[in-house]
């Protein structure tokens, strides 16, 4: 069990859990969804997906670099801002309608 343990602890962070990263951006009644998608559950390799009006299209992905796809994600997410869009992270598990009714930035 110690060994378990340890073996464990010394696992290189990527190799853990990874938990997709959600932003919402809204605009009136218009939302958008940018997500950093993790399919294997580590942090590579990664994409990042947009979803506009239903259809969700990948932006970017990566397989060698960690922390591309969130650095691609939080540029994109402020060039929304930029556009007028109030963005905000969100907890993945949360729907739109969960989001909606939160303060904007």
């Amino acid at each position: 069990m110690k060994r378990l343990a340890l073996i464990i602890l010394l696992l290189p962070v990527p190799v853990l859990a990874q938990d997709n990263q959600v932003t919402n951006c809204q605009l009136g009644d218009a939302v958008r969804v940018i997500e950093v998608v993790y399919p294997q559950a580590t942090a590579l390799p990664c994409e990042v997906q947009y979803n506009k009006d239903g259809a969700t299209n990948v932006l970017w992905r990566a397989s060698a670099e960690a922390g591309y796809c969130e650095k691609k994600a939080a540029e994109f997410a402020e060039k929304q801002r930029g556009w007028g869009w109030s963005c905000m992270a969100v907890a993945a598990g949360n729907t739109q309608a969960d989001t909606e009714n939160q303060p904007e930035n």
